[in-house]
């Protein structure tokens, strides 16, 4: 290769270069511009992610270093998610989401505290996030676990008894009546995602007025070890539902207002 050739060989690899660092800037740039508007845009993006995790299909990786790069001086994420501290839970792989996307709290059980409730609003306060999803998963150990101390009439050692008493009186309201363990357990887990995403607007004010405006949604869901998938719970108790079928991308029913 002569000195022109190698020259122009230089020039190009260089150009190239350039163009890939634009292009990863430029995808990351595009991904702080995406952030949705509104409470229902942000349950479509985190539904569409996880779509993508489900089928392998990840878009985010890609833009790690620019992202970091991007988010080291501020941050603002579009949702809060409240999700067990299992380490088979990574919500930002989940929801195929990358660096200042998601405010995460995550604690055995998915279970709330007033150290939680005061992450939670302060993701709203500060970031203005437009929706909080209380995220329960398949074969949740804290959940199994308080089923049977509960049933047996024991406590755990330590401060682990902290989390079976946050759970227990989901567990007390939600009977066994003859189920078998699996099934008893899927239900209980259910349930104490639904109680929780009910119980956090009863707790705080900032949640509950901007439920009220509109400019918070609160979503109750369960994630499946086995598939990935992630699934819309029906909430408990007081909150006005949607229906929000003709929707693209959505299905069932979400919480909207507090009546």
């Amino acid at each position: 290769m002569d000195g022109h050739d190698r020259a122009s060989f230089l020039l190009a690899a260089g150009g190239a270069a350039l163009g890939m660092t634009l292009t990863g800037a430029g995808a990351a740039a595009a991904a702080t511009a995406k952030r949705p508007k509104t409470p229902a845009q942000a349950l479509a993006r985190l539904k569409k992610g996880n779509l993508r995790y489900v089928r392998g299909d990840h878009e985010i990786i890609d833009t790690i270093k620019e992202r970091r790069l991007d988010t080291a001086g501020g941050q603002q994420p579009y949702a809060i998610i409240l999700t067990c501290a299992d380490s088979r839970v990574p919500p930002e792989l989940i929801f195929d989401e990358g660096l200042g996307a998601l405010f995460v709290c995550r604690v055995a059980g998915n279970i709330i505290d007033p150290h939680v409730i005061g992450s939670i609003e302060y993701s709203i306060a500060n970031f203005h996030s437009l929706l909080v999803m209380v995220l329960g998963h398949q074969h949740c150990g804290a959940v199994k676990d308080t089923i049977k101390l509960v049933e047996a009439g024991k406590k755990a050692p330590g401060s682990i008894q902290s989390i079976v008493d946050s759970i227990q009186p989901v567990v007390k309201a939600n009977p066994r009546r003859g189920q078998g363990d699996a099934a008893y357990v899927d239900r209980v887990i259910t349930a104490n995602a639904q109680s929780v995403s009910k119980s956090i607007p009863q707790r705080s004010a900032i949640v509950r007025n901007a439920i009220s405006h509109g400019k918070l949604m609160m979503v109750p869901a369960e994630y499946s070890l086995e598939t990935g998938k992630v699934h819309l719970l029906r909430p408990a108790g007081n909150l006005r539902l949607v229906e929000t079928s003709r929707l693209p991308g959505h299905d069932g029913f979400i919480p909207h207002l507090l009546t």
